[in-house]
């Protein structure tokens, strides 16, 4: 049986002060290690859109990453991309996945 969602990603370049002040819940489903986190979740679906405003406060001026969202349920991949202060989504068609990768 399939998992209604699939988060996989990474996010580099946490500033250390920042990230102490959110707890390991706040993070939920993502793992910090050391100064960046891992996310590779299967499960029921969640918004992960109130985390990455969390997130996105807590990167230095070189933080960056990206999470990619499998909706299995409504056949749709949500693209993430994160940088210090702000994120962005691209919607893609799982059909085209690999050439639907580039960010303009």
């Amino acid at each position: 049986m399939k998992f209604p969602m699939r988060i996989f990603g990474e996010i580099k370049g946490l500033d250390q002060e920042r990230i102490d002040s959110l707890s390991k819940k706040d993070l939920l489903p993502f793992e910090l290690k050391d100064k960046h986190l891992e996310i590779e979740y299967e499960g029921p679906c969640i918004d992960i859109e109130p985390l990455l405003d969390k997130i996105v406060k807590a990167l230095d001026e070189n933080g960056h990453g990206h999470v990619d969202c499998i909706d299995h349920e409504n056949w749709e991949v949500s693209r993430y991309g994160i940088s210090q202060g702000s994120w962005s989504c691209k919607k893609i068609n799982p059909d085209n996945v690999l050439e639907a990768y580039k960010w303009q």
